[in-house]
């Protein structure tokens, strides 16, 4: 029997993105299709829902360019784009998607880098007629995510993450199991990473 999902902060680096399915946007990395499923309390599929992803990039930075982006008061600016230039005039790793007939939704992006303070996490909220019904995060296991930073040619210059779960991130705290991503190699060596959402 599934658990509701619980809610996390929705954080300082959100902002409203259009509907993408790839939001990676041209940029490199290993490349990650993202998969959830919505359902409610019964464990029956949602449709018609949206869900938001957002996530930094391999450096651990956010896009940042909100001028087309209706819902962007909360958005913390310097912070999250670290004051660089391409960040702020992009929206790359952001994207809404409604759910199909199974609840499910596709995003193509890439595994996301890490930056001080937070293990490698991924943004999602579930809205619905402008109600939110949840917002809250995913991340990886620990071995999961050194593997990728110590050996992917995209991330292993920066090296192993400077805070994991084991460490107590401060979003996840011990109780981190149930936001931890399924992982799976698709056919084409690319990642397959996914999970199930329940709302009441």
């Amino acid at each position: 029997m599934l658990a509701l999902t619980q809610a996390t902060t929705e954080g300082p680096c959100y902002f409203q993105a259009d509907s993408y399915e790839d939001i990676s946007d041209g940029l490199t990395g290993l490349p990650m299709m993202l998969c959830l499923q919505l359902i409610d309390s019964d464990c029956n599929p949602l449709a018609n829902y949206e869900i938001s992803v957002w996530h930094c990039d391999t450096r651990g930075i956010y896009s940042g360019d909100t001028s087309s982006s209706s819902d962007s008061s909360r958005f913390a600016g310097d912070f999250c784009t670290d004051g660089d230039a391409e960040a702020e005039a992009s929206t790359w790793y952001r994207g809404s998607l409604l759910t199909d007939s199974s609840g499910r939704v596709n995003f193509k992006t890439h595994f996301p880098g890490w930056y001080a303070g937070r293990t490698i996490h991924i943004h999602f909220k579930v809205a619905n007629n402008n109600n939110d019904y949840v917002i809250s995060q995913f991340c990886f296991t620990d071995a999961f995510a050194k593997e990728i930073c110590t050996t992917h040619s995209d991330y292993k210059s920066r090296g192993e993450q400077d805070t994991t779960l084991a460490s107590i991130d401060n979003v996840f705290g011990s109780d981190y199991e149930q936001f931890i991503l399924n992982t799976a190699q698709n056919s084409d060596g690319t990642l397959l990473a996914y999970h199930t959402i329940q709302i009441s």
